[in-house]
């Protein structure tokens, strides 16, 4: 826990973050500093956009379950990053489509080049499946 979370302060902001980059020098955590995503975290942070619209490491590698009950609802953070990493496709669901659609989240996680440059720009790598059932659906209209 003390890796990423002060042990006698509970800064998420810092740990969803700074902790991570302070470790991860790679060229697809470094290059998140020049993203749309950083961007929107950066809003959020300075109060400029509202709770939850940014986009920080932690989003999409520590995703958030909710969890309703009848006393309210209770958000468990995931941890464990190997749930929705490895493949990076598992991302899909738990994180990606949460903004963007399915066709666009596809071609994203499948852009190796878009992987590195840590999703910095629109896909240029185009699953042919989805097109296959974009004509299937229209056949069958």
């Amino acid at each position: 826990c003390n890796s990423c979370h002060q042990p006698h302060r509970r800064d998420v902001k810092k740990a969803a973050v700074e902790a991570c980059l302070e470790c991860h020098i790679d060229q697809h955590s470094k290059a998140y500093l020049q993203t749309s995503h950083y961007r929107l975290w950066q809003a959020e942070l300075s109060g400029e956009a509202e709770a939850g619209s940014g986009v920080s490491c932690a989003t999409c590698h520590l995703p958030r379950l909710v969890h309703e009950n009848p006393d309210g609802s209770r958000v468990e953070v995931m941890h464990n990053q190997n749930h929705n990493l490895h493949p990076n496709s598992k991302m899909i669901r738990s994180v990606c489509m949460h903004c963007h659609g399915y066709g666009f989240s596809i071609n994203a996680l499948a852009d190796k080049v878009l992987l590195l440059n840590n999703y910095a720009s629109a896909p240029k790598v185009r699953v042919e499946s989805m097109d296959m059932v974009k004509k299937r659906l229209q056949e069958e209209k």
